[in-house]
């Protein structure tokens, strides 16, 4: 069986009793109304070719084109179509088929834009933040002398802010009398609030407390003093 995209027969009765195809049902509508096939292509924003394989069966116009068609030539899509099932079918199945790719591609355009969105959103909210002094509450803060006489600084503290979690990432600035903690944060919710900072007596490298305050600084150059070294007070720790 010829495929149905190529010379599809129409059977329908014109004036006299004749019969017409597709195409010849399109030469004769052209011709009734004193139109070239250059016409009707520069109508339907095609080529005059296009016209000519219509009118010679060699293929067939497309839902668009009939509808086109239909209005150029003032005539009921029903008139062209209904006396040819297959045809009827075909341009059915290819308005379902342009109506599911369409379903399809907003589908597939929705999923993508959702991947995209989410992934740009955790990229975000994994990017690493200075922790502000106004995002910590110090809980607590003391002194411990290990075995071997190495003297640590603990202070714990928790973060506020409902999107944040404590990367685990800080370090330690010595000046001349002061010794600045500065901390990292992302922002992804529901995870680790708690926030400890460990730093151990190390003369050499200037982390001297007996010579120095102790304070956790952000970017803003916002302080919370921990410990002061001339009056001795280590500030947030938790009474017996």
């Amino acid at each position: 069986m010829r495929s149905l995209l190529f010379n599809i027969r129409i059977i329908k009765v014109i004036k006299g009793g004749t019969y017409m195809d597709i195409g010849k049902k399109i030469k004769h509508l052209r011709l009734i109304n004193n139109m070239t096939q250059e016409d009707v292509a520069s109508q339907l924003f095609i080529s005059r070719q296009v016209i000519s394989k219509w009118e010679l069966g060699k293929s067939l116009p497309d839902l668009t084109n009939l509808l086109a068609l239909s209005n150029l030539f003032n005539v009921s899509i029903d008139s062209l179509l209904k006396e040819d099932s297959n045809l009827q079918n075909q341009i059915i199945k290819q308005s379902n088929y342009k109506r599911y790719l369409l379903i399809a591609s907003l589908y597939i355009y929705s999923l993508i834009t959702i991947v995209v969105i989410f992934y740009c959103l955790i990229a975000f909210l994994l990017i690493p933040k200075d922790i502000k002094t106004s995002d910590l509450k110090v809980i607590n803060s003391h002194f411990y002398q290990k075995s071997d006489k190495r003297e640590i600084l603990y202070i714990y503290s928790k973060l506020t802010p409902f999107l944040a979690n404590y990367s685990g990432d800080y370090s330690i600035e010595t000046k001349k009398h002061e010794i600045n903690i500065h901390a990292h944060r992302n922002s992804i919710p529901f995870r680790n609030k708690d926030v400890l900072f460990s730093i151990e007596k190390d003369i050499p490298h200037g982390i001297d407390w007996q010579e120095k305050d102790v304070y956790i600084v952000d970017e803003n150059n916002n302080k919370i003093l921990i410990y002061n070294h001339k009056n001795k007070k280590l500030y947030y720790q938790t009474k017996n």
